[in-house]
């Protein structure tokens, strides 16, 4: 299996398909295996995709120390470098926007675009979810001696998309969001809360000089879309894209409907 080594510890990779390159970041807790294999293979009949696994999920390092965006990026940019891959295109979701976010900012000369899918941008001037959505993912983290892995994920199902649509779909959506091979352990869940906590990027969104697609759901009940519409005001070369009818989980949700746009704003940067 593909490992990049990033600082003390390993990060493992996955790449499939030609073109481009674009590399998926993931959000918190969630690995390359989180992706809709879908999706993947979608935007892979277009670009060279590279999936991979970030620090404390899947086959990566586990470390039980601090985490920073900072890190985490770093993480990114050594994969790249194992690769040999100079310039990507960059596409994150959730905390997987946080460190694509930080990438544009601290690597700026790796870029060819950002793509961000239902993230913040931390600090004072975000929009933060309902006080009961925080806690329902503070018990996700740490959850009760009682709950059970199926508990777990169905209150999580439960955050990512509309109640109609989990329970429509429930059995397959169990399926598809229970990583039984690879955990993601509690304290790597709380140490990339921590780091997401220690994030802001506000008053530097304007040095971003990449073309940037901001996407969101609607209905986002964990990263309020708000927070997209304010991060698209912030930067110069960004479009905004809101699904209707959607949560933070639109990209599987709606993943017929996403991926042509995801796909024509690349082709447009690639075309210059």
């Amino acid at each position: 299996m593909p490992y990049a080594k990033s600082g003390d510890i390993e990060i493992y990779y996955n790449a499939q398909g030609q073109g481009t390159p674009l590399l998926l970041q993931n959000g918190w807790g969630g690995s390359s295996d989180s992706w809709s294999t879908y999706m993947v293979e979608m935007l892979a009949e277009k670009h060279k995709v590279i999936v991979m696994d970030n620090r404390g999920t899947g086959r990566s390092g586990k470390p039980d120390f601090p985490y920073t965006m900072d890190m985490m990026a770093n993480d990114s940019v050594a994969v790249l470098d194992s690769l040999g891959i100079e310039k990507a295109h960059v596409m994150g979701f959730s905390m997987g926007g946080i460190i694509t976010q930080t990438i544009g900012l601290e690597h700026p000369n790796r870029l060819r675009s950002l793509v961000l899918c239902g993230t913040t941008l931390g600090g004072e001037h975000r929009i933060s979810p309902d006080p009961k959505v925080q806690m329902d993912l503070a018990l996700i983290a740490n959850p009760l001696p009682e709950m059970t892995e199926r508990d777990v994920t169905v209150k999580l199902l439960y955050l990512l998309y509309s109640k109609g649509y989990v329970e429509a779909n429930l059995k397959a959506l169990i399926l598809d969001e229970t990583y039984s091979d690879n955990p993601t352990p509690s304290f790597a869940l709380n140490r990339q809360s921590q780091a997401i906590g220690g994030f802001e990027s506000y008053d530097r969104l304007p040095s971003i000089d990449v073309p940037v697609l901001v996407m969101t759901g609607e209905e986002d009940l964990l990263v309020p879309p708000e927070n997209s519409g304010i991060i698209a005001e912030r930067v110069k070369k960004a479009k905004l894209v809101t699904f209707p009818s959607c949560g933070h989980g639109f990209l599987k949700q709606k993943t017929d409907d996403v991926v042509p746009v995801i796909l024509n704003f690349l082709r447009k940067v690639d075309e210059g």
